[in-house]
């Protein structure tokens, strides 16, 4: 993803975004092993981003992460890219995205919004369509993936679940999941929208 002997390293720490309504944590399993809230490593960008890595014998997973500029004014957004590289075949790559202290949620496929009077939080990543559609155009998932996704995501309440197929030895997949939030009245849902290639390169820059 990145050249890391160009890279500072910065203190490890975990992948939580702080919101006006409360964190936004993350979990992530890959072919049963439970990834460490902390990373192994963490290196710093210059676009204030973060590159975070953990390795484990079947799996190398990257995550860059930071804020990055929506289009709507008066909104904040972070996003976070996941990237498994598998050393061995792999059964399964979960992410879960949860708000630790909602009040009134909705939602849709891959995304929800939480707000009081005070702020708005929408936290969201691609549907079940745009996975697929990634899958087909060889994009960002394995191909093999189109036939296999669905139900693959999961909203409860303020918890999103992405229950992703397995990946091959060999192969990648790429997760990317955005955090966004205004003041009250404002509409953040919109931000999480995103094009994770154009993401990918503002915090690489």
């Amino acid at each position: 993803m990145l050249d890391t002997e160009v890279l500072s390293r910065t203190p490890p720490r975990a992948l939580d975004v702080g919101t006006p309504l409360g964190d936004v944590r993350f979990a992530v399993r890959i072919g049963g092993w439970d990834v460490p809230a902390r990373p192994e490593h963490t290196w710093g960008l210059g676009s204030t981003g973060r590159l975070c890595r953990w390795r484990h014998q079947s799996v190398r997973l990257d995550v860059l992460s930071g804020a990055t500029s929506p289009e709507q004014p008066g909104v904040t957004r972070e996003t976070a890219i996941f990237r498994v590289l598998a050393r061995e075949a792999l059964s399964e790559f979960v992410v879960q995205a949860e708000l630790s202290t909602p009040d009134e949620v909705r939602g849709g496929e891959g995304a929800f919004t939480a707000e009081t009077a005070d702020a708005v939080v929408s936290v969201g990543g691609p549907g079940v369509e745009a996975l697929r559609r990634c899958s087909r155009e060889g994009q960002h998932v394995p191909p093999y993936w189109s036939g296999q996704l669905a139900g693959a995501v999961e909203l409860d309440g303020a918890r999103l679940t992405w229950q992703l197929p397995g990946v091959e030895r060999g192969d990648y997949a790429e997760l990317w999941v955005s955090v966004a939030w205004s003041a009250a009245g404002g509409d953040p849902g919109q931000a999480i929208d995103i094009d994770p290639a154009r993401v990918l390169r503002e915090l690489t820059q």
